[in-house]
């Protein structure tokens, strides 16, 4: 797909990975850049950034040249299930089945390169299963009374051969296992992709009556399990039978998930430590949004492994081959360096990251947090190709606002729009007509309906049932006025706060007491754009009107809905009696939140004619020049303040109107300007003037320009 070309992670994808893996240009192994351990790189950004698309494609590119597993795995439950509550049984572990799958993956064979076998984990999971507990034959669920019967001669004979300190455990356990396997993974159905490998091993070595155990693997055990007395299969058994089944099952639960990934980990150095004819790529694995219970709890158990594989109690000291692991986590907020996280990095950066592998057990001084990259206008430019229109990269730039996921479906509808006859659409629109046409083309691709606004909704918001519900949040100002708005489903509240999560989407920076309920500027403009075309005039005017209601006549956002329903000249008397009320830092603020109301739909009530509203701060019954001239501010900024709208004018002209427009409201008119401190009034106006045409040029629209503030 186009967007995984371009989504900016590039050194990431085909610089780093090969590098840390170790494989070649043809498709050799080759000695890894890290020796001692890559660092573990989590990608952190907010919705539709590309996460899921970069592991996406570093499996595509690797499956079938290396070992190579993803999480989550196809077909799974949701990812962002909670845990299992904590008095269940600890095999019903999520993070657990996620390992299993990952074992799953790494064992399939690879041309040249064989399969990795995991005896460690293996062995471990078979102890593990004696904790299952089987429902009643009597229960709905429960297994067969045959079953549940067989299972608990298997187990008792178990529990003698455990007791019978001269007896041979192994065809007692390899019988227990593989009676119970079946009901297990119908218990636990996650541990359903290492049965496979369970019987081969029960197969393997029970053809010369154990014999052909993994003894290295055992030895291990031996040693991880220092406080239990014995060795072998009898101190894995022991282990479970006199520590863990008399733990509290939530802390059972996290011990054999830490044990399990220690193993697992220690399976991967075995199997690279064996002298082979090749040299063979180190396994990658993949970790899709990691920010979810069980994601959060698998990247926490592999990586406390990862960093303690060569800990003082490990004999092989710091020569322990790790695997490279590439996580990803939906987090939107940015990461200062700190000493719990001192590796935030931004792609040009990562470029440039000069890793030596730390002689320590700390998890954090592995982990590097890369920060999604934002597409910009030249990279959408090469995608787009000729014939493009001027302003159209910079356009799509600033509807994705850089995100890989959102900028694709762009790029596409306006290549296929380009490519065909309906090219003039695009080629001949205005300036102002090219955002607007852009969203209303049809996404690429025949199976694909609606608009182009549609495809993206459905994106950002993949439970379609979610997105009317999610209007009258689009409309609100502040959180609190939702449920007085018309609309409003309360059956969806928890659903869309879940959605909402702050730390998931990037927040437009507002001023006064505005705090939007959504405060993506992404999904609340394509929000808003769907109820001005798609729900009609009544459900805008019956929405603005309710949130209107729920502020103070005269405060910014009581003008901000009064200019969303059309009201213009409202809008304009509220700002010129604000100006003359309040200091010009504040004013500024007013006018950006009220300027950045969205523009109602065609048809709406508000575009006929009304009389011209009365103007408390005009000394007469006309409008005076300072109200002529905060019209024409408003209806500049007004007509920009649009993800989809461009600023063509040039912010270095002298002509500037929007410079000149700012500059102007420090002579003197025939009225008076507000209260404070001249100094203070006179460099407010004066940064605007200088900053905000530069800014607008360079797509940042209101509320989020910035107001300068004198230092006392």
């Amino acid at each position: 797909m186009a967007h995984r070309a371009l989504h900016g992670y590039e050194q990431l994808v085909d610089t780093f990975v090969p590098a840390a893996v170790g494989l070649g240009p043809r498709g050799t192994g080759t000695a890894s850049g890290y020796p001692r351990g890559a660092p573990v790189i989590t990608v952190h950004g907010g919705r539709g950034t590309g996460r899921t698309a970069v592991c996406e494609q570093l499996h595509d590119a690797h499956v079938g040249r290396l070992h190579v597993a993803k999480w989550p795995m196809p077909g799974a439950q949701p990812v962002g299930m909670a845990p299992p509550p904590d008095q269940a049984n600890p095999l019903t572990s999520r993070p657990l089945a996620a390992l299993g799958w990952l074992v799953h993956e790494l064992n399939g064979d690879v041309p040249k390169f064989g399969r990795v076998e995991f005896p460690r984990f293996t062995y471990g999971l078979m102890a593990a299963t004696t904790l299952y507990e089987p429902l009643s034959a009597e229960h709905a669920d429960g297994p067969p009374l045959a079953d549940l019967q067989r299972l608990e001669h298997r187990l008792r004979d178990l529990e003698v051969a455990l007791s019978d300190g001269g007896r041979p455990l192994w065809d007692t356990l390899a019988a227990w296992v593989s009676a119970a396997i079946p009901l297990v993974t119908a218990f636990a159905p996650g541990l359903g992709p290492v049965e496979e490998l369970l019987q081969r091993i029960i197969q393997q070595a029970g053809e010369r009556g154990g014999a052909k155990l993994d003894q290295p693997a055992l030895k291990w055990w031996d040693e991880e399990l220092h406080g239990i007395q014995g060795s072998g299969i009898r101190k894995l058994l022991d282990w479970v039978f006199l520590s863990l089944r008399l733990q509290v099952p939530a802390e059972a639960r996290r011990v054999l998930e830490a044990r399990l990934a220690a193993a697992f980990l220690a399976d991967i150095d075995a199997h690279y430590r064996r002298r082979h004819w090749r040299v063979r790529p180190l396994p990658l694995i993949l970790l899709d949004n990691t920010h979810t219970p069980t994601g959060s709890r698998l990247l926490d158990v592999l990586l406390t492994a990862y960093a303690r594989a060569a800990g003082p109690e490990n004999a092989k000291g710091a020569e322990v081959t790790r695997p490279v692991i590439v996580a990803t986590r939906l987090g939107a907020g940015p990461r200062p360096a700190t000493p719990k996280h001192p590796h935030p990095l931004g792609v040009p950066q990562f470029g440039t990251l000069v890793w030596h592998s730390p002689r320590s057990d700390r998890r954090e001084a592995w982990q590097v947090w890369l920060r999604a990259p934002a597409l910009g206008a030249d990279n959408i430019a090469t995608a787009l190709g000729a014939p493009c229109p001027r302003g159209l990269p910079n356009l799509v730039e600033q509807i994705s606002a850089g995100r890989a996921g959102c900028a694709h479906p762009l790029i596409e509808a306006a290549r296929e729009t380009l490519r065909t006859g309906r090219r003039t659409v695009l080629l001949t629109a205005e300036p102002q007509e090219l955002g607007p046409t852009l969203l209303s083309r049809p996404p690429a691709g025949t199976d694909q309906e609606g608009t182009v606004t549609a495809a993206l909704l459905r994106y950002l918001v993949p439970d379609r049932a979610l997105i009317d519900a999610l209007l009258p949040w689009a409309v609100a100002l502040r959180a609190e006025d939702v449920p007085h708005l018309p609309g409003y489903d309360p059956d969806q509240h928890h659903r869309i706060r879940e959605l909402l999560k702050e730390d998931h989407w990037y927040r437009a920076s507002w001023p006064d007491s505005a705090h939007p309920a959504i405060g993506d500027r992404t999904l609340r403009e394509l929000l808003l754009h769907h109820l001005r075309t798609e729900a009609g005039p009544a459900r805008w005017t019956a929405l603005h009107t309710a949130a209107r209601d729920r502020h103070a006549p005269g405060s910014a956002a009581h003008l901000h809905h009064t200019l969303a329903l059309g009201r213009r000249e409202e809008a304009i008397a509220g700002l010129h009696t604000a100006f003359r009320d309040t200091g010009r830092l504040g004013w500024l603020a007013t006018v950006q939140t009220v300027c950045a109301a969205p523009h109602p739909p065609a048809g709406h009530d508000g575009h006929r004619p009304r009389p011209a509203a009365l103007c408390a701060a005009c000394q007469g019954p006309h409008p005076d020049d300072r109200h002529r001239a905060i019209g024409r501010l408003l209806d500049l900024l007004w007509g920009v303040s649009t993800l989809s709208s461009l600023y063509t004018d040039d912010p270095e002209s002298p002509d500037n109107r929007l410079r000149q427009l700012l500059n102007g409201f420090d002579v003197a008119y025939d009225d008076q300007g507000g209260p404070g401190d001249p100094g203070d009034q006179e460099l407010a106006t004066t940064d605007a003037a200088r900053r905000w045409p530069v800014l607008l040029a360079r797509g940042r629209r209101v509320p989020e320009l910035p107001i300068a503030r004198r230092d006392h």
